[in-house]
């Protein structure tokens, strides 16, 4: 193939971690697939997630022509952070436990030739795809966050937090295990959704203007959707896409355990958006605060959200969909037929 446009600086990071340890490994190897065409690679991990994170978003400012992240999820979040609005495209190696982002859009998962296929065939033709991002302002941070998945301000971040605090198992059992053990003791939390830009408002009644609708009430879960899947394959949100513009914020307004134990096996298949007390509104933008019951004594405190399974912290936040925030390294259109 005649390249075209070759990138000549490329970024990479990499989380040795991924993949029950295999994302050294695999780093390695896509470290040297690109040196072998040619490109110049710069080495950008870091000792920790923070620091390569600095020197991802050192690397975009000084212009490199794209950033190679090579995990899970959690890379993915890292990168976003480096290129979201900087038109900077991002090539993805997943090799982690989950994986969600990359199944979404199509990109190969814990299949390192294929990955670096597709790069290489990204890079030859200067191809990318725009997908949507999620900004994220409040949470207690004094700076936006972006989230590429979804935004979880419930039950769903309550298991994440667990989950991440888990050693073992390892894998996707342990976001089931991490679920388990939450519903066993929740109670639904009270909070106050505002709404901008509704299309549909899923069924849950919503009061207020039509530019500035509002919802108080008690739910379970609360998930700000980007794109259908968290926890390594859970369809929290069936219908969502990353290239329409709009959120799926998922509502469910079940209260008691054995309700959110029946409902949460469905959710795999995406089943739990049938439920009567499940609602999906489709908007431009979400603000997520603690209802008009949450002052009260005795009252559970809204758990800290997680965006792509990383740690945001408590509401009140906003999330709001930007199209086109994040370029993918893509293939063109008919590689590979």
């Amino acid at each position: 193939m005649t390249r075209r446009r070759p990138p000549s600086r490329l970024g990479v990071v990499v989380n040795p971690t991924a993949g029950k340890g295999r994302g050294r490994a695999v780093g390695g190897d896509v470290l040297a697939a690109l040196a072998g065409d040619g490109h110049e690679v710069l080495d950008l991990s870091g000792r920790t997630a923070d620091l390569a994170l600095e020197h991802a978003r050192r690397a975009v400012a000084d212009g490199v022509d794209a950033l190679v992240v090579v995990g899970g999820d959690g890379m993915v979040h890292l990168g976003l952070q480096a290129t979201a609005e900087t038109g900077t495209p991002l090539g993805v190696v997943a090799v982690g436990t989950g994986n969600d982002v990359a199944s979404v859009v199509g990109l190969p998962v814990r299949d390192t030739p294929a990955a670096c296929a597709v790069l290489r065939a990204a890079l030859d033709a200067g191809s990318t795809r725009a997908v949507d991002a999620v900004r994220v302002t409040g949470a207690g941070a004094r700076h936006d966050r972006w989230c590429a998945g979804a935004v979880s301000a419930g039950l769903d971040a309550a298991v994440t937090a667990r989950a991440n605090a888990m050693r073992r198992p390892r894998g996707n059992a342990r976001y089931t295990l991490a679920a388990l053990a939450e519903i066993a003791t929740f109670r639904a939390w009270s909070y106050t959704l505002e709404l901008a830009g509704v299309v549909d408002d899923g069924g849950l009644p919503l009061t207020g203007p039509p530019g500035a609708l509002t919802w108080h009430g008690r739910a379970a879960l609360v998930t700000v959707a980007n794109t259908p899947r968290i926890g390594g394959g859970i369809r929290v949100a069936p219908d969502a896409s990353p290239t329409d513009g709009l959120l799926d914020v998922v509502v469910a307004t079940v209260r008691t355990r054995a309700t959110a134990a029946a409902l949460f096996p469905t959710m795999y298949a995406g089943r739990h958006v049938h439920h009567p007390d499940v609602h999906v509104v489709r908007a431009r933008s979400v603000t997520v605060r603690p209802g008009p019951d949450a002052a009260r004594p005795g009252e559970p405190p809204l758990p800290p959200a997680h965006a792509d399974g990383e740690h945001l912290g408590a509401p009140p936040l906003r999330a709001e969909a930007v199209p086109g925030a994040l370029r993918l390294l893509a293939p063109p259109v008919g590689w590979g037929a």
